[in-house]
């Protein structure tokens, strides 16, 4: 057994304690929480058995960002009355190092390019938010006019994917307006954030562990070298991560303010964990995998928190913010996400997932074998010192890490799936934290050997960071295409509408789209009325689904001879072709012109002034001079 050491330090006595709660308020709160719960069950309980599937899609599109919101509310309060403990207890150089660490992984991020990597997810995401901002309801729109500042909704669906990131996003929105690079700037504050409340957390937690750990905790993740590469994206795995160290920090704080005689928690810091756990759940299927982190958390902390009511009143909350969220994967539980066979997580997808993403921690690929040696140093040093922190820590990295490999694209060899390996990189980070605190407190004293072993490793870690600043040729023809509509469309009139297969490129240039399988109808029967709501033209975008897939090409194909086409622009990148033709001919309103509604008339200045000199009386001619007399 090691024997302490002055760099194993544990926690200092807290100088400060919760706010101070009365029994009767105390009982009061955890009679609340109870009761939302309830409340929320026989909701929940009328919508599973009053509701059809498609309904039930419906209304999760309003419920869940009413759910956000309670948890963005009662975090905010609680965090606020928290506020004044948690500054005691970090102190200003704690404080002021989180506030460096930030800093510095900011900059660190600065090392990748900022870009798109996965085929136009990033965009329905920031669309969902845009939709958030606008109308308060969480829809992925197919039609929608975009002009003026104003977004007008014709038609929309509930999407797959939880809300957790575009709600975070539509915030940003209501301020700044919809657009990419708002988007990609706060990801990138929000991942150096992240390691700020890494360090944070585990400086908070009430556990004896290596002095150095939480700084080395958090320089290890900001310099996670596919943590930098995805920090200048707009994924949802950032933000996810983000959300599971919320919580994370929020289990250490419980855990570090409780009564130390009862081993109760606090109703500020029960409120600020069941708000914490809640939110981390809306932003990836996996992330209600974040409980048992929390749960093995507090256990390892002090086992008294199984009997503390105030910790199950918090339980209570979490349950009944997170329902919205369980609502909305219930309702979409008949989706495939893309899995042609059906089948989305499966045995048979082990041994191909395995070795992926196994080998990520040995290939030194996408991360440094020299992390790996940290983390199992780490892993190592609490089995002997802190085994039920080991194990929580474990709860925490087996389920973020091992879903994927049961997942039928988890691999991270497929596609952009590489990004799965940021829901573990915060687990990772702490093992490796660890073990390298321990290692710098054991070898302090022994600089030769400290410098060795810190040069070794600064040069395994900048090895495996050589892909960083690139750009890749993982999704490089969507890119094209993205940057292909970033350049034509304000290039296009004002009040023109775009057709495409991904609307939502338009809506955040500020142009009105409609997706082919929403509009098609229109097309064909009321053209003459989609010419006048849109007098800047009706337009068709050839975009890369339409070189990739020969069956979507096909419909668009049919839709382009039909009403003989022009074409507007062309690109070539690469094998891919780009274009954008306009629809609107004077064949097409011929053959699909229909009746403009109400009986208007159709008229314009060149009609009108025709018709001005049809009216006007013809000037007799000037008669001719009389001659002069002789």
């Amino acid at each position: 057994m090691l024997k302490a050491a002055p760099n194993f330090a544990p926690p200092a006595a807290a100088p400060e304690t919760a706010p101070p709660v009365s029994p009767a308020a105390r009982t009061a709160w955890q009679l609340a929480c109870v009761v939302v719960l309830a409340g929320v069950v026989f909701w929940a309980w009328r919508l599973l058995t009053e509701h059809d599937s498609a309904e039930q899609r419906a209304i999760a599109g309003t419920s869940t960002v009413w759910g956000l919101h309670a948890c963005f509310a009662a975090g905010a309060i609680a965090l606020a009355g928290l506020l004044r403990p948690v500054a005691s207890l970090l102190g200003r150089r704690r404080l002021l190092t989180g506030l460096g660490l930030a800093v510095v992984c900011w900059l660190a991020c600065g090392l990748a390019p900022r870009t798109t990597r996965i085929f136009y997810d990033e965009h329905i995401y920031m669309q969902i938010a845009q939709t958030i901002a606008h109308t308060g309801r969480a829809e992925y729109v197919q039609y929608a006019r975009v002009e003026y500042g104003e977004f007008d909704v014709f038609d929309h669906t509930v999407n797959k994917q939880p809300n957790g990131h575009p709600y975070l996003l539509s915030w940003l929105y209501r301020i700044g307006g919809a657009n990419e690079e708002l988007s990609a700037g706060a990801i990138r504050i929000l991942v150096a954030a992240t390691a700020a409340v890494l360090y944070f957390a585990l400086s908070l937690a009430p556990f004896a562990l290596p002095a150095a750990a939480p700084l080395a905790t958090g320089i290890i993740f900001a310099f996670t070298p596919l943590v930098l590469w995805w920090s200048r994206t707009v994924a949802v795995e950032p933000t996810t991560i983000a959300a599971a160290v919320a919580a994370f920090f929020a289990a250490c704080l419980h855990a570090r303010l409780r009564d130390p005689r009862t081993g109760e928690g606090s109703p500020w810091t029960g409120t600020l964990l069941g708000v914490a756990a809640a939110f981390a759940a809306y932003f990836r299927p996996e992330s209600l995998l974040v409980f048992p982190m929390v749960a093995t958390l507090l256990w390892a902390a002090d086992r008294r928190f199984i009997e503390d009511r105030n910790t199950w009143a918090a339980l209570a909350l979490a349950v009944a913010l997170i329902a919205p969220s369980l609502l909305h994967t219930w309702s979409v539980r008949t989706e495939d996400w893309g899995a042609t066979d059906g089948r989305r997580f499966d045995v048979a997808f082990v041994a191909k997932n395995f070795a992926s993403n196994g080998g990520y921690f040995i290939q030194n690929k996408w991360f440094p074998i020299a992390g790996t040696v940290l983390a199992l140093v780490g892993a190592g040093w609490l089995l002997v010192r802190q085994w039920r922190l080991g194990i929580a820590l474990t709860a925490w990295f087996m389920p973020a890490w091992g879903t994927f490999v049961f997942f039928y694209a988890g691999g991270y060899y497929y596609g952009a799936s590489s990004r799965y390996a940021l829901v573990s990189a915060a687990p990772v980070a702490l093992f490796a934290g660890i073990g390298a605190g321990f290692l710098f407190g054991w070898l302090r004293h022994r600089t030769l050997a400290l410098a060795s072993i810190a040069v070794v490793v600064a040069m395994n870690w900048i090895s495996a960071m050589d892909f960083v600043p690139n750009l890749g040729r993982e999704s490089n023809q969507a890119r094209a295409d993205v940057d292909f509509v970033r350049d034509i469309a304000p290039t296009l009139p004002k009040g023109s509408l775009v057709v495409a297969m991904d609307p939502c490129l338009w809506f955040l240039r500020d142009r009105n789209a409609a997706h082919i399988n929403s509009i098609s109808h229109l097309l064909r029967t009321q053209m003459r009325d989609l010419v006048r709501q849109f007098p800047g033209g009706i337009y068709i975008h050839w975009d890369y689904w339409l070189n990739a897939q020969p069956e979507f090409a096909a419909i668009w194909l049919e839709v382009l001879k039909e009403t003989q086409a022009t074409l507007v622009v062309r690109r070539t990148y690469e094998e891919c072709e780009f274009a954008i033709f306009r629809i609107d001919t004077p064949h097409a309103i011929e053959a699909f012109g229909g009746e403009v509604p109400g009986g208007k008339k159709w008229t314009n200045l060149d009609e009108a002034l025709a018709a001005i000199k049809a009216a006007a009386p013809v000037s007799p001619a000037p008669a001719a001079p009389a001659p002069a007399a002789p």
